[in-house]
């Protein structure tokens, strides 16, 4: 099965918030479906539009069978938002709908004011993002 979740959090950056490292942590555990690395991706001080457009594009094209999108704020997000403000990025809610609505994906919104640092989710960001223009989800024995 190929699986994606994305953990979105909206910390400064140096600091992610206590409820996306419980959210890794329960995922990555036998609990949790034990999930590979390299099956989560993280933003942990915000997403723009067209990066997580992108992504999810990419994970459509790569037919992927399950996605988890996880959204942890800081403020509460209302059924009448129209977008999510996460690390001073506006990410239209459409954008995540329209996705929502062709792939079988499912979409977490969280609070989470707790922050804290984290350098092992920091360092997997930037070894995310300086991969970026080779990003490529290869199903395993392809």
């Amino acid at each position: 099965m190929h699986r994606y979740a994305i953990l979105c959090g909206s910390a400064p950056r140096g600091f992610t918030q206590k409820k996306i490292n419980e959210m890794y942590d329960f995922l990555t555990s036998s609990s949790g479906g034990a999930w590979a690395e390299k099956e989560i991706v993280f933003f942990p001080n915000g997403v723009d539009d067209a990066m997580l457009a992108f992504v999810l594009e990419r994970l459509k094209a790569d037919k992927a069978e399950q996605i988890l999108l996880y959204i942890c704020t800081l403020t509460p997000v209302a059924d009448e938002d129209k977008s999510i403000w996460l690390g001073g990025y506006e990410v239209r809610r459409s954008l995540i709908e329209a996705f929502c609505s062709d792939v079988c994906a499912q979409v977490i919104y969280d609070c989470g004011r707790k922050l804290e640092r984290n350098e092992k989710i920091e360092l997997e960001k930037e070894v995310f993002e300086n991969k970026i223009t080779s990003l490529s989800f290869e199903r395993e024995g392809e």
